[in-house]
């Protein structure tokens, strides 16, 4: 029978393998997102993803990311920066990774974009955590990029059916990343956008 420490240490163990083998994939989508991103930024994305391997809640948007966000604004600060936090982190984590789910559900990937911004937004001028203002502020702006290095990281078995190209096309619409234009190219789809003028 395990012990207590052994248990501990080779969570310790599986924890730093799943960490080193989120390194290199957010690096890899960096570099093939084209998308610079700093030290800080870079961390905090491979420890997003190591937390969402496995997850505290089973359901990622029970409650609704949207009731947490509203809640935040009358908790005490440190109960405000988590549910924050946690809003901001899964907004991010879904639509750079089920952006496919997303397109298939009541709300699109704007929604949580929007949210996701938002938090961080607010993340970043919440004056006990001010040292990470910065990285807060830098994932708020830059929100979208890191969605994109995030479906780098997630897209690594696209094309497995039929309905995968449509997927990709709209996930494209969505970030217009260079990656999935790419991959359009590669399998016969000049990707172009629609024009939206009245007449």
């Amino acid at each position: 029978m395990a012990s207590d420490a052994d248990r501990s240490a080779s969570a310790r163990v599986e924890t730093a393998g799943v960490t080193a083998v989120f390194r290199e994939l957010v690096q890899r989508a960096i570099v093939a997102q084209r998308v610079d991103v700093g030290e800080s930024a870079e961390a905090y994305l491979v420890a997003l993803l190591a937390t969402f391997v496995r997850p505290e809640r089973a359901d990622l948007l029970d409650p609704p990311l949207a009731l947490d966000y509203l809640q935040a604004s009358h908790l005490p600060s440190a109960q405000r920066f988590e549910k924050l936090k946690r809003v901001a982190d899964t907004a991010l984590f879904v639509t750079g990774v089920f952006v496919d789910s997303l397109e298939q559900s009541l709300v699109g990937p704007e929604y949580y974009t929007a949210l996701g911004r938002g938090a961080y937004a607010q993340l970043s001028t919440t004056a006990a955590r001010g040292a990470l203002s910065p990285l807060f502020s830098e994932l708020a702006g830059r929100f979208r990029d890191f969605v994109r290095v995030l479906a780098e990281v997630g897209a690594q078995d696209l094309f497995r059916r039929e309905e995968d190209m449509l997927r990709l096309y709209k996930r494209w619409l969505h970030t217009r990343g260079a990656r999935e234009a790419d991959l359009l190219v590669r399998h016969g789809v000049v990707p172009v956008a629609g024009t939206t003028r009245r007449h």
